[in-house]
């Protein structure tokens, strides 16, 4: 069996049955669309008014996420693999452009973050986003816009991206925190002043 074929063995499992109801369907829906915007949102809210240590970790996690995916946007532009529904295999249950699908950008975004928390003081926190990173990879694959193969690559991408960047970060963190903190100062300055920041 070729990987081709296994990936598209475990797509078919995966993917949403036509009996399926639509507590699920919009469950998955959410997962694979809507969830990304709502952690942005809380990480959004955990910078403006959390702790030094706090912007620390996000900042770090916005710079791993980011490498991340910039290697996987060049992966998918070099390898242009179709998706699903360009093959025409499977349920489909949103719209996406056909863009290429291998590997994941939205797993990228979550194990990338998930990944430099779990390397990190809070590992307990990368422990819960590798889990939540996973629910997206199969939300994914259930709607039909990615095989289980793209969401694998990704991960495995982000983890090599944190895992091997640790030592850099350990480096330079210090005063690209500095400089960017001052950055903040001087935006939210007024905002800051009155506490209704930090």
């Amino acid at each position: 069996m070729s990987f081709a074929q296994i990936d598209l063995y475990l797509y078919q499992m995966l993917n949403a049955p036509d009996q399926a109801s639509n507590l699920m369907k919009n469950y998955a829906i959410f997962a694979a669309h809507d969830l990304i915007f709502v952690m942005l949102f809380v990480f959004l809210a955990f910078w403006l008014r959390g702790s030094f240590q706090t912007k620390k970790l996000i900042l770090k996690a916005f710079i791993f996420s980011f490498i991340t995916l910039c290697i996987t946007e060049l992966l998918s532009m070099a390898l242009g693999t179709p998706r699903p529904f360009v093959l025409e295999v499977g349920q489909t249950l949103i719209e996406h452009a056909p863009t290429p699908s291998f590997p994941s950008n939205h797993m990228a975004i979550f194990s990338g973050i998930a990944f430099s928390y779990y390397f990190s003081e809070k590992r307990d926190i990368g422990r819960f986003l590798i889990v939540l990173a996973w629910l997206i990879a199969w939300a994914r694959v259930y709607v039909g816009v990615h095989f289980p193969l793209d969401m694998i690559g990704s991960f495995f991408i982000a983890w090599a991206v944190n895992y091997f960047g640790l030592n850099l970060w350990h480096k330079y963190k210090e005063p690209f925190i500095e400089l960017v903190l001052r950055i903040h100062f001087k935006i939210f300055r007024p905002l800051i002043e009155n506490g209704l920041i930090k």
